[in-house]
Formats: C-alpha cells, sequence, structure tokens
C-alpha cells in the first residue's frame, strides 16, 4: 500500500491552541491523495503505520512558537524542525524532532513542519479565536499542498 502524501496533525484538544494539529485534521476527512492522521500527542505511535503508506511527502501540522502572530502558520523544511524544537509546544511523548530522525530513518519522504502560532495553549483552555479563525485557511492550505503532492 502505498501513498503520496501522509498529513499528520499533533495536538491536544484539552490544552488550547495546542489542539490545532488534531481539528485540523477534523477539517480535513475524505481529502483525495493523502492520508490523515491524528497523532494526539503521540506521533511516535504512528511511524510504523506511516512507514506501510510509502508516503513521498509528509506534512506534520503542529502548533508552534516561532514568534508569528497568534493563528499565523508557516511551512518549516526538516533543517528547521531541529532548530524550533524548543518552540514546538504540544505535549509529544517524545520531541518532535525525534519523531522526525525515525521517520526519515525509515521512509524516503520530504518531511515537512506545518507550524501554527499558538495564543495560549493551558489546560482547560478552549481554542483562541485567532487560531479557531485561521483553522479553514490551514485546511485550504493543506488542500494545496496535497494536490501539489498528487501533481509531482
Amino acid at each position: 500500500m502505498s501513498t503520496s502524501a501522509v498529513v499528520l496533525g499533533i495536538g491536544n484538544r484539552m490544552r488550547g491552541d495546542d489542539a490545532v494539529g488534531s481539528l485540523v485534521t477534523d477539517q480535513l476527512s475524505g481529502i483525495q491523495g493523502a492520508q490523515v492522521i491524528d497523532a494526539e500527542t503521540a506521533p511516535e505511535n504512528h511511524i510504523e503505520p506511516i512507514v506501510r503508506l510509502k508516503p513521498e511527502r509528509v506534512l506534520i501540522v503542529d502548533a508552534c512558537d516561532f514568534g508569528g502572530r497568534p493563528g499565523e502558520f508557516r511551512l518549516f523544511d526538516r533543517n528547521e524542525i531541529g532548530r524550533l524544537a524548543g518552540g514546538i509546544v504540544s505535549t509529544h511523548t517524545l520531541p518532535l524532532s525525534m519523531t522526525v530522525e525515525l521517520l526519515e530513518k525509515r521512509v524516503r519522504a520530504e518531511i515537512r513542519l506545518l507550524g501554527v502560532q499558538p495564543a495560549r495553549v493551558e489546560f482547560g483552555e478552549t481554542l483562541s479565536e485567532p487560531v479557531a479563525r485561521a483553522l479553514p485557511e490551514l485546511a485550504a492550505f493543506i488542500r494545496q499542498w496535497v494536490d501539489a503532492a498528487a501533481a509531482s
């Protein structure tokens, strides 16, 4: 089994904007050309299923403090993921950079991070207004990314 692209959403739905990666996967159900996975707080648990898919591209979606405006999102390449490791705000079991390293050893895929600037990530918080407003645009961006993956 193979697919051209995997979208891996990461997030904790009980920690405000940290939920963004998981919430965007809800909006992508039924998307053509990609396997969408809600990894919640344990992306490392999805390494083997991703390996079996043999994707050409993997897009990780996660809350990330890169100094932007809340709700702003940016695409980061593999080299930037390690540099941003201190700004990843999700409650991962393993650091995201380690998950990416494990994936790199097992798949020959381009791995990118779509980081979303959070406003708040405290336990018990709801999604902030700026991040909630960004969700449709975020989903549209991911759809375009998937279409580009299918076209290449």
